[in-house]
Parts: C-alpha cells; sequence; structure tokens
C-alpha cells in the first residue's frame, strides 16, 4: 500500500546492524568526508631537479663514469655508418638456398637503426670450375651486425633442434601467434630453412684484416666474373657440357639453334656477345680458408665453363629449365652408339 507521507531520500537513512550493536562506536565509524581535497591537506613537497641532468656516478664516490647522454647518442648513430666491413662464412649448407631464406630470418631492428640484414649473399664457389659449393658468404657493414645475425642464426637453429619431433617425449612447437622479444616464434621456425635440425650447423665470424680473395669479395661485391665491368648477378647462367669440351662458337651455335626452333632467340636483348667464355684468373685459385668442397686447383685437363648472359631474371631461368640436364647437339661426324654429353645450367644470383 502507498504510504501517505512520502519521505525524501536524503532524510533517511536506515542504521546499520554495526551502529545498533555498538552505538558507542557510531561516531567513530562515520566516513570520512569528500570534500577533503589534496590541497587541503597541505602536503609538503620536496623540489627534485630533472632526472636527466642527475650523474649516477659523482667524482666522489670513486666509480668509473659512463658516457654522457649525448656522447652515447652520438656514438649509437655513428656505429652503424662506419665501413669496418665482416663476412660470415656458412658451411655444410643446402645449395638449393636462395636470397630470401636469409634475408626473412634476420632479427628486427629494435637495437640497431636501418637494420636489414645481410649486405651481399653470395654463394662459394669452387676456385678452379666456378661451381657451386655448399659454402656461403654473408657480407656486413661492421661486425656488430654481423655477430647480432650471427647469434640469432645459431638461436634459431637452437630452436628449431628443440621443437623437432623425435620421440614421444619431444615437446610441441609453439603455436601460431607465439610472441618472444617482440617476434613470432612460429612463424621465424617456419622460415627457417639454413640447416637442418638434425645437423650440426656451423657458421663462422672473419673480420678485419682479409686474405686476397675476400678482400676481392667485399671490393666488387661479388665475384669479379659477374659484377665487372657490368654486374650481370641474377641476369646469367653458367652453363658447361660434362664430358665434352665443346667450343665457344659450337656452344653459341646449339643456343642460337634452339633460339629459332622455339622462335625467339636467346639473349636478344643483349647483343650478339652474349656467350663468352668463363675465364678463371690464377687469382681465383687462392683457398678461401673456411670454404669446404674445394677441388685442388691442379686438374689434367680444365673444364670449360661459359656465363649465358640474358636480358633479365626471368629469361635466365627460362633458359636453365630449357637447358638444364639437356643433351648437348653433337656434330654430324660424331660416333654413332656413344651417349651424348649432359648440358649442366645454373642460375647464377
Amino acid at each position: 500500500k502507498a504510504r501517505g507521507k512520502t519521505v525524501q531520500s536524503s532524510q533517511f537513512r536506515p542504521t546499520s546492524l554495526f551502529d545498533e550493536l555498538f552505538p558507542e562506536d557510531k561516531d567513530k565509524s562515520q566516513p570520512i568526508s569528500n570534500s577533503l581535497h589534496d590541497e587541503d591537506l597541505h602536503v609538503p613537497r620536496l623540489p627534485l631537479s630533472d632526472i636527466d641532468h642527475l650523474d649516477p656516478y659523482p667524482a666522489s664516490s670513486g666509480r668509473l663514469r659512463g658516457p654522457s647522454k649525448k656522447r652515447a647518442e652520438g656514438a649509437a648513430q655513428g656505429a652503424p655508418k662506419r665501413w669496418d666491413p665482416a663476412i660470415l662464412v656458412l658451411n655444410r649448407a643446402s645449395k638449393s638456398l636462395v636470397d630470401a631464406d636469409f634475408r626473412r630470418i634476420a632479427p628486427k631492428g629494435r637495437h640497431i637503426d636501418e637494420w636489414t640484414g645481410p649486405g651481399d649473399i653470395l654463394k662459394g664457389r669452387n676456385r678452379s670450375t666456378f661451381q657451386q659449393t655448399n659454402s656461403y658468404f654473408l657480407l656486413f657493414p661492421n661486425p656488430a651486425y654481423a655477430r647480432t645475425y650471427q647469434n640469432h642464426v645459431i638461436k634459431l637453429h637452437q630452436m628449431s633442434q628443440d621443437h623437432t619431433p623425435t620421440s614421444l617425449h619431444s615437446p610441441l612447437p609453439p603455436p601460431s601467434g607465439t610472441i618472444v622479444e617482440g617476434e613470432d616464434v612460429h612463424t621465424l621456425l617456419q622460415d627457417y630453412a639454413l640447416c637442418p635440425p638434425s645437423q650440426r650447423i656451423k657458421i663462422i665470424s672473419m673480420f678485419s684484416p682479409f686474405g686476397a680473395a675476400y678482400r676481392r669479395l667485399i671490393e666488387y661485391h661479388g665475384y669479379p666474373q659477374l659484377t665487372e665491368p657490368v654486374d650481370w648477378t641474377g641476369r646469367a647462367v653458367l652453363f658447361w657440357v660434362e664430358g665434352h669440351y665443346p667450343t665457344t662458337n659450337a656452344v653459341k651455335a646449339a643456343i642460337d639453334q634452339d633460339g629459332r626452333e622455339r622462335g625467339l632467340q636467346w639473349g636478344e636483348k643483349v647483343g650478339n656477345r652474349y656467350v663468352e667464355k668463363l675465364e678463371l684468373s690464377t687469382e681465383m685459385a687462392e683457398d678461401l680458408e673456411n670454404g669446404e668442397d674445394l677441388e685442388p686447383v691442379a686438374r689434367r685437363r680444365s673444364e670449360r665453363r661459359w656465363i649465358v648472359k640474358l636480358g633479365d631474371e626471368n629469361e635466365a631461368r627460362r633458359f636453365v629449365r630449357t637447358w638444364h640436364r639437356r643433351p648437348f647437339p653433337l656434330p654430324s661426324d660424331h660416333v654413332t652408339g656413344e651417349k651424348p654429353p649432359i648440358v649442366h645450367a645454373e642460375f647464377l644470383w
């Protein structure tokens, strides 16, 4: 039922059970007024200096003092720009690795500005045949970049070994989206392909002073046979015939004949001299100290190699698909019954 008189809520306050049981403590339990503001407390405040101007190690403390903030920032900005080249040598690697395999696993630039991973990435090549080995050379502008990348690769390889299942008790791989130090560990392990987890990775660092062979790699940003006077990296093919030693004219005639049959000449954008015999200088015979699978320089008969220069990367890759493991056409006076020699074509990147 409705009451005859409405009582304003501000004038009526129900008595709590605590007040009924302990009326003598009723005044003590009253809440503090909300009208009490911070400025009414008159709390004394100490004047503090700007933290940037404080010296954590004053001269009287006897401890070594670090560089000033301005000097530290200047050193951090100047270090990556200083040219002091370093080389990482990856041995026992697959010959099928490509440039992207090295760059996509580069650590993010949290500590080094403008970090983009290795500079030049070069395949190790046999000093007497220019044929690819199972080594790779990674060139960096300074030792700090090289050490950062080396430690990152070793850590990734250890993680791939830890999370590769070998038994029922092996730990599960990290799920997608697992972030460690700002990076997705699941994606990093999926992208890592430099060395199988079952093998021990061998990546060593080299710093100046370098031997003559390494100095040439740094000076020419690769092998001078490819980069001088024009850089043909990514647009050329290494061509040789197994067990056969044709002349340069015979090689060019065979490639030209193939172009006429397909209705599109090879190397049309380059000109008539798109096939050149590879001249391996005596300087190439110097040991790359940490390379592997290098044959002796002295050979009974040097195998002939040619560089086929093409218009762009797409044409170079088409040439490899067309000619690799293809029988080389022999002259008409060839003895019938013998197996034709096999062509090898390798894309040079």
